[in-house]
């Protein structure tokens, strides 16, 4: 018998942070606009620290959140670096 295993919701949120945390730093590495670095980049934060709140029971899922959340910062601060510096 093959039992299905439901996908949870931290896993979920853990992978929706990474993805919203690599297009957010994609999109900052890649755009010349500062402001919607900066903008996509904390809502990429915010999303985040709502799956780090989710996924602390869970050490796998967790991680998975803390590599969103860097991601996201690291797109926070390219932003912030071109508004200062182009």
């Amino acid at each position: 018998m093959h039992q299905h295993h439901p996908t949870s919701l931290p896993k979920i949120a853990g992978f929706a942070s990474i993805f919203i945390g690599v297009l957010a730093a994609g999109f900052a590495f890649i755009s010349k606009s500062s402001e919607v670095s900066i903008y996509l980049g904390a809502a990429a934060v915010f999303c985040s620290l709502v799956t780090i709140v989710i996924a602390r029971k869970n050490i796998d899922d967790l991680q998975m959140a803390v590599a969103g959340l860097f991601l996201s910062i690291v797109a926070t601060a390219i932003g912030v670096w071109q508004t200062y510096n182009l």
